[in-house]
């Protein structure tokens, strides 16, 4: 059976984000559901760019995915963060001890807040203020082995970060073959 993840998004969150992590996911044949948080399936990005969601979150909230990716965008991040039924999807994942993960501002806006941000973990650097004391956060990518979290930098980390997700969740050869198909130098 191929790994589920769930990447919740919101008005104003980083298409590139969303998009190129999902795109990663699908190519290791990772079943992606995109669920929006709000009552409508189509999200306007914070670039404006539409994207027309596979479900909305209440429609999945029931369901159990073997991860949850965040993407950011300010305004998206904190769209998610106001999701009730989001932050109890994720403490339910931290507490059966599932992956989740997110990128940009998401770990400082959303994580950090809910007590579900781990000891190591990065995000986007303008809030690094907002992460004090993490360790590791500097680094484009962090997976935090203990707490079962991934995060990451921004958009230029995106493919990446959805790699990284790939292989923690399908094993580091399904990972590479993703990574050369997809030309990503490091």
């Amino acid at each position: 059976m191929s790994p589920s993840v769930l990447i919740a998004v919101a008005e104003g969150s980083e298409e590139v984000e969303a998009v190129s992590t999902g795109n990663a996911l699908r190519r290791g044949e990772c079943e992606v559901t995109f669920a929006s948080v709000s009552n409508d399936k189509t999200v306007t990005c914070a670039k404006k760019t539409r994207l027309v969601c596979d479900a909305l979150l209440e429609e999945v909230a029931g369901n159990k995915f073997d991860f949850i990716a965040l993407p950011g965008g300010v305004a998206g991040a904190n769209n998610l963060a106001n999701s009730k039924t989001l932050i109890k999807m994720l403490k339910d994942q931290q507490a059966r001890e599932a992956w989740y993960g997110g990128i940009c501002a998401a770990p400082a806006l959303v994580f950090k807040p809910n007590d579900l941000f781990p000891t190591s973990g990065t995000c986007y650097p303008s809030f690094q203020g907002k992460i004090e004391g993490a360790k590791n956060v500097d680094d484009r990518v962090v997976v935090d082995e203990a707490a079962k979290v991934i995060t990451s930098q921004g958009p230029a980390t995106a493919i990446p970060f959805g790699i990284k997700i790939l292989e923690v969740l399908s094993g580091p050869e399904k990972a590479a073959a993703v990574k050369s198909q997809m030309l990503v130098i490091e």
